[in-house]
């Protein structure tokens, strides 16, 4: 029984990651491995993200502390990243639906975050991305235009 269990927990962090690693995707934020290059459609990384949402939703009270808070963790980090991207786009600044990005646009490292540790939530992927500067570090007041609570 414990075993059962176990498993069906293994598979719900991936078909959370599976849709974590969607909506990076979506933003532009880690390539799409299956054509190499950094796509962008935000209406996409939306609905991922609010799958998400969904499912911590639906299954609250029903998992371990661990798996709330990896669906809390996951669903702060997409959202934050959302409002950056469309920030951006808003600014003009970010490309458009589709457009690549060359390698030099990707400023982490192969692990995925900014200081090369694991973070909860994070791919295995091993592809590269670009993460927003933490709350308060100065370095992106953008932020500040859009609320992450808009979802």
């Amino acid at each position: 029984m414990a075993e059962n269990l176990e498993q069906q927990d293994a598979l719900f962090v991936n078909l959370v990651l599976i849709f974590q690693n969607a909506a990076m995707q979506q933003m532009g934020k880690i390539t799409n491995p299956m054509t190499g290059k950094v796509e962008r459609n935000l209406e996409q990384a939306r609905f991922s993200i609010d799958m998400i949402d969904m499912l911590r939703n639906k299954t609250r009270g029903n998992v371990s502390s661990n798996l709330e808070k990896l669906l809390d963790t996951t669903l702060t980090n997409l959202r934050m990243n959302y409002v950056d991207e469309a920030n951006k786009e808003a600014s003009g600044e970010g490309r458009v639906k589709g457009e690549d990005a060359s390698p030099e646009d990707m400023s982490t490292d192969a692990a995925g975050s900014e200081d090369g540790e694991k973070h909860p939530g994070e791919a295995e992927s091993g592809a590269k991305r670009r993460t927003t500067p933490a709350p308060g570090s100065g370095s992106d007041e953008a932020t500040d235009d859009k609320d992450a609570s808009e979802f």
